[in-house]
């Protein structure tokens, strides 16, 4: 039972590092951002509980979507280092996680737009 716990306290401290680490990166900086402004517009407009569910739900799922797009780009940084690849053979894998962050990023963007306007056009 205590090796149980150890080992589930040593996986949280590895996802805190991979957190940690993927803080650094500038378009997750961007996305938290984002989403802080997501959640203070969110205070000022008072919505519903609902709705905080679904903007909750889509800054995390923005922010999980940037951090599997730089463990693969990471990947692929080793894969080519280690195998003296060309940057074009790792190109694909590179643009198919970056656009799947796109459109969670787009989709998250509409629908806060759905969420958001109308409330904010009701105070004009």
């Amino acid at each position: 039972m205590l090796s149980q716990i150890a080992n589930l306290i040593k996986a949280f401290g590895h996802a805190s590092n991979g957190l940690r680490r993927g803080l650094q990166e500038r378009n997750i900086k961007i996305h938290l951002t984002l989403g802080v402004g997501a959640l203070l517009l969110s205070i000022i407009l008072k919505i519903s509980t609902f709705e905080w569910l679904i903007v909750l739900f889509l800054i995390g799922v923005v922010i999980s979507a940037e951090l599997f797009n730089t463990a693969i780009e990471e990947t692929c940084n080793a894969l080519r280092d280690q195998l003296r690849l060309d940057h074009q053979a790792t190109k694909l894998p590179r643009d198919l996680a970056a656009g799947a962050v796109m459109v969670i990023a787009v989709a998250s963007a509409l629908i806060g737009l759905i969420i958001f306007v109308p409330k904010v056009l009701t105070l004009l």
